[in-house]
């Protein structure tokens, strides 16, 4: 294994002395093969260790596929009566997802979630290089347009009557205007496909159901708050890549711990680990137990392209 992965496992192992804890490290694309990984490493451990109640759960992950996110969640709580989601650095999109069913989440300070909005592929010849766009676009430019089409229209409107010159009755000026703005933004409209818009929608009913079924099986939230997450999660950050970090999640989940609550000991060496893969975001993939003698059962490695993370099926 390389010098990074040694650093990193060294620190993990550091991290487990600190919490007397099992620790099962997460370096990897939420996919199928992880799924399968997780699977396969947890029976080896249970074999060995059938009386280990709670565990450590390290993830750093781009993210992935909401199916492999609730698959994986579902084994680690069946199996453990108590799942601590570690955060050092990222937990992004379907790793966010994975994360809402943890006991606890330990969140370093420069720990990150995601937005759960889905990302579908995009077959575009006006955006060369784009691979994915989220399922948002459409409706939230159809929502733009309307509420800048009742702007407009207001502001309009009044200006009208309040023009003394204009000798024109209140509906007839309301009916000028709202022929006006027919015309005006009738091309935009065009290029909106109301079939796209229901099939995006149902993309994005797929990670919310995950994310309401996580939370009601595994958390303790109250409703409102567990609604009012999953709508921000799904519909209302600005952008796939934004930054969700303690300072916010925290407001809705009670069961989020920053990891100087810890201790100090360890609020540092988890900083140590986030900046490890701060640096090294996609080089690295690992699933497996951390003990003392480095893992060469090749079961719990995971080797993958980590530039292929997301298709019509993933976040």
């Amino acid at each position: 294994m390389d010098e990074v992965f040694k650093k990193i496992y060294e620190t993990v192992l550091e991290l487990k002395s600190i919490r007397r804890i099992p620790q099962l490290l997460f370096i990897s694309s939420v996919v199928p093969e992880a799924t399968g990984l997780v699977r396969d490493v947890i029976l080896d451990f249970k074999k060995l260790n059938p009386d280990i109640k709670e565990i450590d759960f390290i993830i750093q992950s781009s993210g992935g596929s909401p199916d492999d996110a609730y698959r994986i969640i579902r084994n680690l709580r069946k199996n453990f009566e108590n799942v601590n989601i570690i955060v050092p650095f990222w937990a992004k999109s379907a790793a966010t997802l994975l994360s809402l069913g943890g006991s606890n989440i330990i969140m370093d300070e420069f720990g990150e979630f995601g937005p759960l909005d889905m990302q579908l592929e995009k077959d575009d010849s006006d955006l060369p290089g784009t691979k994915t766009q989220s399922a948002l676009i459409d409706e939230h430019s159809l929502n733009r347009i309307e509420r800048r089409a009742q702007e407009l229209y207001d502001s309009m409107l009044i200006n009208s009557l309040n023009n003394k010159n204009l000798k024109i009755g209140r509906s007839k000026i309301s009916q000028q205007l709202l022929d006006y703005l027919t015309n005006f933004y009738k091309p935009l409209l065009s290029k909106i496909d109301p079939y796209e818009i229901g099939s995006n929608k149902r993309f994005l009913e797929i990670s919310e159901k995950y994310a309401e079924r996580i939370l009601l099986f595994f958390n303790k939230i109250e409703e409102n708050d567990m609604r009012t997450l999953i709508d921000y999660l799904v519909n209302e950050c600005p952008d796939h890549g934004y930054v969700i970090d303690y300072d916010l999640i925290h407001l809705f989940l009670p069961n989020v711990i920053k990891s100087e609550e810890i201790n100090l000991e360890y609020k540092n060496k988890l900083t140590e680990l986030s900046i490890l893969f701060f640096k090294n975001t996609l080089e690295l993939n690992y699933i497996g137990f951390v003990e003392p003698e480095i893992s060469t059962n090749p079961n719990s490695q995971i080797k993958s392209d980590n530039s292929v993370l997301l298709n019509r099926q993933e976040l």
